[in-house]
């Protein structure tokens, strides 16, 4: 059978739409297989001429440390600096991607340093939110760990030396608890929004005292520098101009080293405090704590625990504005002063017999000694419990109450400090509401209650502080200032004042001052005068006025006592008002014979003098 002409036409249309299919299926293979050569080309013939190529555009950017603002005392003395010195740090960018290669560098740099590969990878886990940036590991290496690394940096891609300022405090633990110290930023501390934009896991921040109080001032802006890094990760050339740190602004205090030292070189061996203010405007000269510690030791990380424990620790608390304790007869001071503004005594005329008892209820208050009749003058110098017993019990607790948050005392002074406390001033409600609390049954006020608060004993609590405070008021008139360590802060670089300390009223007593003058008095016999208890503070070239007090504490057994005294000088035109406090452990100190000499050595070094006293010795007790 023939094929029609139809027939063939199909045929040949198919043979060529097969042989089109195979052309392309022809060329689509030849793309293939160009692609893979090309592949191969660039991957295998010049793979790594081009992954150095490619990283070779790579860049780091490193922050470069701030030195923190220097701290000087009102002579211009620095009491705290910054040296430098060589840190090791790691950054994790430029640290092996494989892990067994990472574990390796690690192993060698632990090797250099003496130190253990968990340590470093501890560090690194710990700061592992931050990753962009070098990692602090080791401080303080010497030119040897430092020639080791240098010969060894090819093995130790991501590890690079650097130079760290590091804080230093020249004169040791002189006013460590003022001046604080520093550490490590805490996971706690990075919560804060605020800090979440100015620091990152290592940097170093105030932990305690101004270093705290005023980190932002001393803390300065860090500086960054952009470097070229090779395939490596090892840095090359220096991109553009680096943005250099800020220095952080310098503080100049109020406080006296000299009259620092004098406080604590007072307090050695002992435990308690001593406080210095200007009674003018509110500044602290000397604010000292015992025990102390050397701030030194915190400023390098880490800190080995045996160090903290056994050398921090121990005095680490800061009895100048944290220790709360009665203030036994000092407290008379703000009882005399609400016994005059009530009209309840005249400093003059009004007297009270000292028999050295009183009957009160069903029980005795006593004195130290039977001192007679005594005006308000003659009971502050000879220090006579009878006399405020009498007079107070007359008068009542809300007067009292009154006039002692008018000094100051149950609340803060808002000193430029953390972690003060605020006392306590009991009253009526006090008790209603803490009593339980404290484990007595009763919440009600009896007048032997009324009699303890009169003398600063019973529930009455302050702290050395906050008896600065009120000498201070009685000094100058009736004014309670808020207590001030900084009085400026500079640019570090331009001297421009950045910040500036006014003096602040915290309150005022609002009693005339021909009233106070009946208390000032008082203290002048104190000190100067034949039945006064200060005489160790009656110095030849300064007339001082002071008073005198013993707190009774229960412990175990046995009654102990500790022991305050607070003054200030010169009695006309005063410029320095100070509490001294020395804490009993195991022994009774009294005020005139232990803690008064302390606050003549501070008076001296004030006033650039002799300690030399004047006139008899005085009744030692109280």
């Amino acid at each position: 059978m023939r094929r029609s002409r139809a027939d063939s036409l199909t045929v040949s249309d198919a043979d060529v739409s097969g042989l089109r299919l195979s052309l392309f299926a022809l060329f689509i293979v030849l793309i293939l297989l160009a692609l893979v050569a090309r592949l191969w080309f660039l991957q295998i013939v010049q793979g790594e001429d081009l992954r150095e190529r490619s990283l070779s555009d790579r860049s780091l950017e490193v922050r470069t440390p701030a030195p923190r603002g220097i701290i000087l005392d009102t002579r211009g003395r620095p009491l705290v600096t910054n040296s430098a010195q060589f840190t090791i740090f790691v950054n994790p960018e430029e640290l092996p991607k494989k892990k067994a290669e990472r574990l390796l560098v690690f192993e060698r740099l632990a090797k250099i340093l003496g130190i253990t590969p968990q340590r470093l990878q501890e560090v690194m886990k710990r700061n592992k939110v931050a990753a962009s940036g070098p990692i602090p590991v080791e401080e303080g290496v010497d030119q040897a760990t430092l020639a080791r690394i240098s010969e060894s940096r090819l093995l130790l891609p991501g590890i690079e030396p650097d130079v760290e300022p590091v804080r230093k405090y020249p004169m040791g633990n002189l006013a460590a608890h003022a001046l604080g110290y520093i550490g490590e930023i805490s996971a706690k501390q990075l919560e804060d929004p605020k800090a979440k934009k100015r620091y990152i896991p290592g940097d170093l921040v105030g932990k305690s005292g101004l270093e705290r109080q005023y980190d932002e001032l001393l803390n300065g802006v860090k500086g960054t520098v952009t470097y070229d890094v090779d395939a490596r990760g090892r840095r090359q050339n220096q991109r553009g101009t680096p943005l250099e740190p800020k220095p952080g602004a310098t503080l100049h205090l109020a406080l006296n080293a000299d009259v620092q030292r004098a406080a604590e070189e007072g307090l050695k061996g002992k435990k308690g405090a001593a406080v210095a203010i200007d009674p003018r405007n509110g500044e602290v000269i000397a604010l000292a704590s015992a025990p102390t510690f050397d701030p030194n030791l915190l400023a390098h990380r880490p800190l080995k625990p045996w160090v903290y424990d056994t050398q921090i620790k121990p005095g680490e608390f800061h009895r100048a504005i944290q220790s709360m304790s009665p203030p036994g007869s000092t407290f008379k001071l703000v009882t005399s002063a609400a016994l005059l503004a009530n009209n309840t005594v005249d400093p003059r005329y009004d007297y009270a017999h000292c028999g050295g008892v009183m009957s009160l209820g069903r029980s005795a208050k006593r004195c130290h000694r039977a001192h007679g009749g005594v005006n308000l003058k003659d009971a502050l110098a000879a220090s006579c419990d009878i006399y405020y017993y009498q007079y107070t019990l007359k008068m009542g607790i809300d007067p009292l109450v009154t006039y002692g948050r008018r000094f100051g005392l149950g609340r803060k002074l808002g000193i430029d400090l953390p972690g003060e406390e605020s006392g306590i001033l009991p009253s009526p409600a006090w008790k209603r509401k803490w009593a339980p609390i404290f484990g007595n049954p009763d919440p009600r006020w009896y007048p032997g209650d009324t009699a303890n608060v009169s003398i600063g004993q019973g529930d009455v609590a302050v702290t050395p502080l906050q008896m600065a405070s009120v000498v201070a008021a009685v000094a100058n008139g009736g004014t309670i200032f808020k207590p001030h360590l900084v009085r400026s802060a500079t640019d570090s670089l331009t001297r421009e004042v950045v910040f500036r300390s006014n003096p602040k009223v915290v309150s005022r007593l609002g009693i005339a001052p021909e009233r106070l003058r009946g208390i000032a008095e008082g203290m002048r016999q104190c000190v100067a005068g034949s039945r006064g208890t200060g005489h160790s503070v009656n110095l030849a070239a300064v007339a001082v006025a002071g008073k005198t007090g013993s707190a009774e504490r229960q412990s175990g057994a046995k009654k102990e006592s500790h022991a305050w005294f607070v003054c200030y000088a010169p009695y006309e035109n005063p410029t320095i008002a100070i509490a001294v406090f020395l804490q009993s452990e195991g022994q009774n100190y009294h005020g005139g014979t232990d803690a008064a000499p302390i606050a003549r050595k501070m008076l001296a070094k004030h006033f650039g003098i002799s300690e030399r006293t004047v006139g008899g010795s005085g009744a030692v007790v109280d």
